[in-house]
């Protein structure tokens, strides 16, 4: 390389080569001339040094690309001159020949000359320099001469009757001046605290693309795995970003399965050196020319592609939080937006891959320290409204709004405050404000869903967007969901009528949508209209065969037919469901009792068995998923089962629902809490409330099929789990009405309606055992009680008709089964007022 001046020029080369290494180019010139001027001897060196100069002060100034072509071509013909003087025999002599020839083809590849480029490199003999140890300025020489060759490869392209092995000879070659090139880079940057500069970091992201367009994906893979494994240093640190990027995309987008290779872990010293340690950390290097590598007896090594990633993105995001700029100063504006757009490409990578993998917490954790130096960026915010509107799905939840204070209410209203606070940020985002209304209505604030859904519906109604049938969904959910949940029977018709409207309009707007068809189905339930639910639900189905809502809805609604071809439809029903949701409890509990209506009591019993066996065998929680089977309704008014039980009330969600869950709750936590030293661990809630469901519903089968002994003994187990919850104390008053204990009935169905003081079927139950006990007026008023709260039931109007008959009214006998005809024509009149079972 350089050669040493004579010791009458010792000075000036000690201020050269320092001058050089802290590229003060104008100061490195006028020494040069000096030694010229004072040494003519050293005429080479100097010429050498001065075009040096002359060509690096330049490229700082304008980078090496086409647009500074002819301004290259202008400006750097003096540093041509003086590196070509450097050329001749005397420069060989003084040794700087070798220096002026790489330093000549990264001239002529700044001005757009690259065959001469290349000609230069071949006279240096580029490929054959030995591998030695390199002063640091001949190390960055050296390692951009390989960087610019294979660039200049690039470029020049090869004539179209080149042979094959030619092409694949010259790719190879170019692929080795990057890796080559790549290697040195590193290490200069490892002995250096400067910038690389554009070229050297073009040259370590070129090869590993280079391998993945020839279709060597492992090969890419090794060599940012190789990258990645050096040293790290203080100028490589935004360069380690952006490689753990780009090795993530390339994992998660091109390996799968057998694909993946695991990386080779690094030797330590020791272990190399067959010798023990007790050294944490070393560094080892394979040759001159090698970065220096990590290496230690506890590497961490991942053992599949999913740690890889992961490990990838969250070593991305820290150096990406840790480089962000958080001064708000204008002048570093351009330095924050760069480093917010990288955290920012590694934050949505991570996101694609942490939900993926079901892991939201890590999402959360990235975007919250996101926030810090992310003020008033829309993208940060939208995306922590996903992932916190994602946590809040996923939380498991009570068959009832959520508890104040529980975990899932806790991640409800994060997701709703995130989602307002990014709303202000994204005022043409419609998408953004239907999340936010499904978590409101999924959290039981019905007002506040509604007010969101008619935001997302006015964005979309003024730009004619592609979300507007959605947008008229979720406000038809909305006042479904308020209509059901009021006792005002003015505000029902008013909300039933709007929610009709706009679910209509849904359906309208998008006839391939299945969940406006369920929605649509469920409405016109709730208006009695049942031919219109049927033709609706088979459009639901139609959509998406799969769909859990509305195979629950035609089960239901063919099995209330008394044809027997649409009972077995409605078998066919509820079996198809729980073929599609085998993890589901309400496949079963559905078909368990069309089985006892349509098949066998002994089929239905097994089925309640099957129930109940599938929740036996839950490992201590239960998967919400499947446990909904249809969770992806998003549907309040039929997502919530607090009255799962009866199949009056299920499809009726009063506005006390969520009270007597509150109640029941804390009662049974009270009295677990007292009994917590002597009794065995309770099941976790809500997996003791489905398992206290499943022997509820294997009382009524016994019941149905007059085994009262065994139904008592099926709500001694679901009283067990739940001792508070109405629906026990409901059942066992059905019990005590179906072995004639009247007394013991009337104390049940009151406890049941203390609790829960709307449970249309505990009110229904307590007219008919007053009417048992010869209480006609108390009978009486409790019935018409019942008939004001829902006024659309049948069995209501028989029984008060059986009760003023009694009274010896018959007009107004009359008038009642008048009414029971008209809403149930085929239900006899004649069926006994105390019936075990409401019908």
């Amino acid at each position: 390389m350089t050669s040493r001046s004579k010791n009458a020029v010792r000075s000036y080369e000690t201020e050269i080569e320092k001058s050089r290494e802290e590229s003060n180019w104008k100061k490195a010139v006028e020494l040069a001339q000096q030694l010229k001027a004072r040494s003519p001897q050293h005429e080479s060196l100097a010429h050498f040094l001065i075009g040096e100069g002359k060509l690096e002060a330049y490229l700082e100034e304008c980078a090496p690309i086409k647009e500074n072509v002819e301004r290259a071509q202008r400006e750097l013909s003096e540093a041509r001159g003086y590196l070509t003087l450097a050329t001749d025999e005397a420069g060989k002599k003084a040794g700087v020949a070798l220096d002026s020839h790489l330093l000549l083809g990264k001239l002529n590849y700044a001005c757009g000359a690259y065959d001469d480029a290349l000609k230069h490199y071949k006279l240096a003999e580029l490929n054959t320099l030995t591998e030695k140890e390199l002063p640091v300025r001949s190390l960055r020489i050296v390692a951009e001469s390989y960087a610019i060759k294979g660039l200049c490869l690039e470029q020049t392209a090869l004539p179209g009757s080149t042979s094959r092995y030619k092409q694949a000879e010259r790719e190879s070659e170019m692929i080795r001046s990057f890796e080559v090139s790549s290697e040195l880079s590193l290490l200069y940057l490892q002995r250096c605290a400067r910038c690389a500069g554009a070229t050297l970091e073009a040259a370590l992201l070129r090869a590993p693309l280079l391998h993945i367009r020839a279709g060597r994906l492992h090969a890419a893979i090794d060599r940012y795995r190789e990258m990645l494994t050096a040293v790290e240093s203080v100028s490589t640190q935004a360069l380690r970003l952006t490689l753990a990027r780009q090795l993530a995309e390339v994992l998660m987008r091109g390996v799968t399965g057998q694909v993946y290779q695991a990386p080779r872990k690094v030797a330590a010293p020791s272990q190399l050196q067959g010798t023990l340690t007790r050294r944490r950390e070393e560094y080892v290097s394979e040759g001159p020319w090698k970065p220096k590598k990590y290496a230690g007896i506890n590497q961490f090594v991942p053992r599949n592609e999913y740690e890889e990633v992961l490990l990838l993105l969250l070593v991305g995001e820290a150096m990406a939080v840790r480089d962000a700029v958080l001064s708000q100063s204008g002048e570093f504006s351009a330095a924050r937006d760069h480093s917010l757009q990288n955290a920012v490409a590694v934050a949505d990578l991570l996101a694609l891959a942490a939900v993926r993998w079901g892991q939201l917490a890590l999402v959360i954790e990235s975007l919250e320290r996101a926030m810090k130096f992310s003020f008033g960026c829309a993208h940060i915010w939208r995306q922590r409204a996903l992932a916190t509107a994602a946590a809040a799905r996923a939380a498991p939840a009570p068959p009832a709004p959520p508890l104040p204070g529980s975990a899932a209410w806790g991640a409800s209203v994060r997701a709703l405050g995130v989602c307002r606070r990014a709303a202000p940020l994204l005022r043409h985002d419609a998408a953004l404000r239907l999340l936010a209304a499904s978590t409101a209505y999924r959290a039981g604030w019905i007002e506040e869903g509604i007010e969101l859904a008619e935001e997302a519906l006015s964005i979309e109604e003024a730009r004619g967007g592609v979300l507007l049938a959605r947008c008229y969904l979720y406000c038809g959910i909305g006042r479904q969901s308020k209509a059901q949940k009021t006792n005002s029977r003015i505000e029902k018709e008013a909300d039933n009528d709007t929610s009709l409207r706009m679910l209509l309009k849904s359906v309208e707007l998008d006839d391939n949508d299945h969940l406006a068809f369920y929605h649509l189905a469920l409405q016109y339930i709730h208006l009695g209209m049942l031919n219109e639910a049927m033709d609706a639900t088979r459009a639901c189905l139609r959509a998406r065969s799969e769909c859990g809502g509305g195979l629950r809805l035609a089960a239901a609604l063919w099995g209330a037919a008394c044809a027997g071809v649409r009972g077995r439809r409605a078998l066919a029903a509820a079996r198809l469901a729980h073929h599609h949701y085998p993890g589901a409890e309400w496949p079963l509990a559905s078909l368990a009792a069309l089985q006892l209506v349509w098949e066998s009591g002994e089929a239905a019993l097994a089925t309640g068995k099957e129930l109940l066996k599938l929740l036996n065998g839950a490992d201590g929680e239960v998967d919400t998923e499947h446990t909904n089977g249809y969770a992806e309704l998003d549907a309040l008014s039929d997502s919530q089962h607090d009255d799962t039980h009866s199949n009056r009330d299920a499809a009726s969600i009063r506005a006390e629902s969520a009270g007597a869950y509150r109640v029941e709750r804390a009662l049974s936590e009270g009295a677990s809490s007292q009994s917590q030293a002597q009794a065995a661990p309770r099941a976790r809630p809500p997996l003791a409330e489905h398992r206290a469901h499943a022997w509820l519903l294997l009382a009524d089968l016994c019941l149905r099929l007059g085994r009262v002994n065994a139904a008592a003994g099926c709500v001694s187990e679901a009283a067990s789990l739940t001792p508070f919850s109405h629906l026990v104390f409901y059942t066992r008053g059905l019990v005590h009405a179906a072995g004639a204990e009247w007394p013991e009935a009337r104390t049940c169905f009151q406890n049941a309606l203390a609790i829960h003081p709307t449970h249309l079927d505990s009110i229904v139950q307590l007219g008919a055992t007053y009417y048992s006990l010869g209480w006609l007026r108390l009978a009486e008023r409790t019935l018409r009680e019942a008939g004001a709260l829902q006024p659309s039931r049948a069995d209501t109007w028989r029984r008060l008709a059986l009760v003023l008959a009694a009274l010896g009214e018959p007009g107004a006998a009359a008038d009642a089964a008048a009414a029971a005809l008209a809403l149930h024509p085929l239900l006899p009149l004649a069926a006994p007022p105390a019936a075990h079972l409401p019908l």
